[in-house]
């Protein structure tokens, strides 16, 4: 049913879940898996644009998400891309697109503005610009 999934993959606190949520699919129908993260770039004072995030912990956080899904029997790539503040959404929609995706897994959580209240923001977004399912994990 799913060739390929994509994970997109923060910090927070459903990353955890995200990721046995797509282990579990991808296992059950023999899925391959590209996990993603996004670092957001940003215009900051005179030092200009800027990564608003560690690049080198993302890699981390990536390559272990990475090597958790190959220990477990899947097999999985993984990506860190970078985008300027507010794209993230269109960012994993292109990614998933590029590697021929079928589902995009991806967390759930509020950030309290009235569009975030129910799901964050960049989930918000990525459920309207993207033409692929995707599964929203609480």
């Amino acid at each position: 049913m799913f060739e390929q999934i994509l994970v997109a993959l923060d910090e927070s606190e459903h990353a955890k879940r995200v990721l046995d949520v797509a282990h579990e699919l991808a296992a059950k129908f023999g899925s391959e898996v590209r996990v993603l993260h996004v670092l957001e770039t940003g215009f900051v004072g005179k030092a200009g644009i800027m990564n608003l995030e560690n690049s080198e912990e993302k890699h981390k956080l990536v390559n272990d998400a990475v090597a958790t899904l190959v220990a477990g029997g899947v097999k999985a790539t993984g990506a860190v891309r970078a985008t300027d503040h507010g794209r993230v959404a269109v960012e994993i929609n292109d990614e998933a697109r590029l590697v021929g995706a079928d589902l995009i897994v991806t967390g759930s959580h509020g950030l309290g503005n009235v569009a975030g209240i129910l799901v964050g923001s960049t989930t918000h977004k990525l459920i309207h610009v993207s033409q692929l399912s995707v599964l929203v994990v609480p």
